[in-house]
């Protein structure tokens, strides 16, 4: 028995095996990093476009409309609230939040596992 005990033939398909759950969850949370970070770089693309929309036609739902179109239709991220605030000099705050769901949750529990994004764009109106 002893002499069976001494020799290391299959020791590294055991170590592979026992490293194997921390490799794919290492995956898991790199995906859901680069994930997340297209959500933020997403969502703020389309506070900016909307904003740049409204700057020259000063129409609420056409800069709205374009927010939504940037998102696009996603799992992993929906437009919660769009509006924009003219101050009457000329300038206007555009704002927008995100619902970024969690993406290896599931689908039955992403409402409730995501994280709400607030952009904001301060301009003015291009007379």
């Amino acid at each position: 028995m002893l002499k069976h005990c001494k020799k290391e033939k299959g020791s590294a398909t055991i170590e592979l095996l026992g490293v194997l759950p921390f490799i794919f969850m290492f995956f898991l949370i790199l995906w859901q990093a680069v994930a997340s970070g297209y959500a933020v770089m997403s969502s703020q693309s389309a506070v900016n476009e909307a904003a740049k929309v409204y700057a020259v036609t000063e129409e609420a739902y056409e800069a709205e409309a374009i927010a939504r179109e940037v998102v696009g239709d996603s799992s992993a991220l929906s437009v919660q609230s769009f509006s924009i605030a003219p101050d009457g000099s000329g300038y206007f705050e555009a704002s927008m939040s995100v619902d970024h769901g969690l993406i290896f949750v599931p689908s039955q529990w992403r409402s409730e596992a995501t994280v709400t994004l607030d952009h904001s764009v301060t301009s003015r109106v291009i007379p």
